[in-house]
C-alpha cells in the first residue's frame, strides 16, 4: 500500500511540473508588464530575462528590445530586436523599430542578412530536397531505361537532372555559407557598469586577448561584428587570466579585427 502511494505522489509531482512552470513563467510575464507600467524598467527587464531563459518569442524579445532602448541600451536593444527577426523575419513593425534604433545610434542598419528567394526556407530544407531530387531523379532514369525509350529522350531527362542537380547544389552552398555567417555574427554591446546612454563609449578591438593590450580599433555599440572561424574547428578563442573568454571578431567589411571580451559582445543565435 505504502509502495502504491509513493508511486501515485511521484506521478502526480511529475504531471504537476509542466503547469508550475508555466504559471512562473505566466506569473514573471505579468509582474514585467507591471512593472514597465510603473516604470521599474530595470525590474521588468530582469523579468523577460528569465522568461526568455526558459522559452522565447518573437514578441518576448521584440518587448525586451523596447525596453533597453527606454534605457538608451542600443546595443541590447538592437541585439534583441536582431532576435526577434529570426523567430518572424517578416514582421514589418520589429524591422521599422530596428531601423529607428539604429538611426538613434547614428549607426549602419544592421538589418537581418538576407538570401534572396531561398530566404524563408532552412539549410535543412535545401539539403533534403537536394537529396530527394537525386533518388527520384536515378528511379526516373532507369523507369525510362525499362520502358525502352529513345535515347534521345533519355539523354534530355539526363541533362535536366543533371542541370537540376547543379542549381540545387549552388542553392545549398550559399544557403550553408549563409546559415554559417548568421550563426557567427555578434551584437557589440557596452559595459552595464558604464551607465545608460553613454554613447560616446566604444568597445576596442585588442591587439591580443588581455584587458591591457592596446587597440587596433574601435567600434559602437550596436554594431554588427563576425566572430572570426578557427582553422581547425569552431571560432577563434582564447581563455585569459580569471577564467576571462576572448573572442577574436572583425566587421562585415574587414577593415577593423581584433579582440574581445565575451561579455563585450552578443550572439544572436546563442544564448
Amino acid at each position: 500500500m505504502r509502495i502504491l502511494q509513493f508511486a501515485l505522489t511521484c506521478l502526480l509531482s511529475i504531471i504537476s511540473v509542466p503547469f508550475i512552470w508555466a504559471s512562473s513563467k505566466e506569473q514573471l510575464f505579468y509582474d514585467a508588464v507591471r512593472f514597465e507600467a510603473t516604470g521599474n524598467i530595470n525590474q521588468a527587464i530582469e523579468n523577460y530575462e528569465k522568461i526568455i531563459d526558459q522559452a522565447s518569442s518573437a514578441n518576448l524579445h521584440g518587448n525586451l528590445a523596447n525596453l533597453y532602448y527606454k534605457k538608451s541600451d542600443y546595443g541590447r536593444s538592437i541585439l534583441h530586436y536582431r532576435k526577434a527577426l529570426l523567430l518572424d523575419g517578416n514582421n514589418r513593425e520589429l524591422l521599422s523599430n530596428l531601423s529607428f534604433v539604429c538611426r538613434t545610434a547614428n549607426l549602419e542598419n544592421t538589418d537581418p542578412l538576407k538570401n534572396n528567394f531561398i530566404d524563408g526556407f532552412s539549410n535543412n530544407f535545401w539539403k533534403g530536397f537536394l537529396v530527394l531530387f537525386l533518388w527520384f531523379g536515378l528511379l526516373l532514369i532507369s523507369f525510362l531505361f525499362f520502358l525502352r525509350i529513345t535515347n534521345r529522350s533519355i539523354i534530355f531527362a539526363c541533362l535536366a537532372w543533371a542541370g537540376g542537380l547543379t542549381l540545387l547544389a549552388l542553392i545549398v552552398f550559399d544557403s550553408t555559407r549563409h546559415k554559417n555567417l548568421t550563426e557567427s555574427q555578434v551584437i557589440a554591446l557596452l559595459d552595464k557598469k558604464q551607465g545608460d546612454g553613454n554613447a560616446s563609449a566604444t568597445i576596442p578591438l585588442r591587439r591580443f586577448a588581455a584587458s591591457s593590450s592596446t587597440a587596433n580599433a574601435s567600434v559602437r555599440a550596436g554594431e554588427s561584428l563576425l566572430v572570426d572561424q578557427s582553422q581547425l574547428e569552431g571560432y577563434q578563442s582564447h581563455q585569459g587570466p580569471n577564467s576571462q573568454n576572448w573572442l577574436l571578431v572583425k566587421t562585415a567589411d574587414n577593415l577593423k579585427k581584433g579582440w574581445v571580451r565575451q561579455d563585450e559582445v552578443g550572439w544572436i543565435l546563442k544564448n
